[in-house]
């Protein structure tokens, strides 16, 4: 991989960010009481980790806010987006050493990629663009080896309302000749956004293939 372009400090930074997102995640998951979910689907029993499919989910735990205020406090990091795997952060210009916005994606901790791990998640995106390297995926820019953090240019997401269809479209048509690398459910206008003129995945990190689950009955 080219090398990345941005400051070895800023590097460092967003490694031990990520980290302390991990930890903060793990232990205040751990510190919830709460049954193992388990519901019959497809002639099979499915099974979520305690507590994943509740609190701290799809939102941050407590400890990982604190966490982000640091960031911002050390160098600038801005919360743009919490998924349930990773938390984009918008770098300023000045820390990145590029004339256009970047963000990075750093990872949260969960069991796997479909079911709160941001680690494979940037795992696969990065190989995915290394592999691919064109359009629709949007550019990985840098990306720390462990998948701690991955930085991609910064796209505006989603689509306007009155662009949605057409932008859909195109996204559609470019990633037909990529069926076998992309997680359908990941088609979505949250995971389009518009950078340089075109329509891109800002999001393709899950593996591709049938769901492992499906919400509980």
């Amino acid at each position: 991989m080219a090398a990345p372009p941005i400051p070895s400090s800023l590097a460092e930074r967003l490694s031990e960010t990520a980290r302390r997102l991990q930890t903060a995640r793990r232990v205040a998951l751990a510190a919830l009481d709460v049954d193992e979910t388990t519901w019959e689907y497809a002639g099979r029993t499915w099974s979520w980790p305690a507590g994943e499919a509740r609190t701290y989910f799809h939102e941050l735990a407590p400890g990982e806010a604190q966490v982000l205020e640091r960031a911002t406090e050390q160098y600038g990091a801005r919360r743009v987006g919490v998924g349930t795997g990773r938390v984009a952060v918008e770098l300023p210009a000045d820390t990145v050493g590029s004339d256009e916005p970047h963000v990075a994606k750093l990872a949260r901790y969960g069991p796997d990629a479909e079911m709160g791990a941001g680690k494979p998640q940037n795992r696969r995106e990065r190989a995915l663009w290394e592999a691919i390297g064109s359009h629709p995926f949007l550019p990985v820019c840098a990306a720390d080896d462990d998948g701690d953090w991955l930085v991609m240019p910064r796209a505006t997401v989603p689509p306007p309302p009155a662009d949605r269809e057409v932008a859909m479209s195109r996204i559609r048509r470019a990633l037909a000749a990529h069926d076998d690398a992309f997680h359908f459910d990941e088609l979505k206008p949250e995971n389009v956004g518009r950078y340089d003129g075109r329509y891109w995945i800002v999001d393709y990190g899950r593996p591709p293939g049938e769901p492992r689950f499906v919400e509980p009955p």
